[in-house]
């Protein structure tokens, strides 16, 4: 299990599982090029900004993320630079 992180008044550790589906739940992610393509993209946006991927897994049509993050970024935020 992760250890907690801590700032001055903080001790924390947020971790988020989170789920993107594709659009009409088309099975497009059956290629690995495809899935291997989208795990390199993700961990290159979640380097940029300090978010750490304990693990990426793609099915059929729907990708899993365990993510842990800092206090300050909210998750609509973290969602948004994931998707875009």
């Amino acid at each position: 299990m992760s250890k907690y992180k801590s700032t001055n008044r903080h001790k924390f550790l947020l971790q988020y599982h989170l789920i993107f589906v594709c659009k009409y739940r088309k099975k497009l992610l059956l290629n690995k090029k495809i899935s291997n393509d989208i795990k390199i993209l993700s961990q290159e946006i979640c380097d940029r900004h300090n978010i750490i991927i304990k693990y990426i897994e793609t099915d059929k049509d729907h990708i899993h993320y365990m993510i842990e993050i800092g206090h300050t970024l909210p998750i609509s935020k973290i969602v948004n630079l994931i998707k875009s």
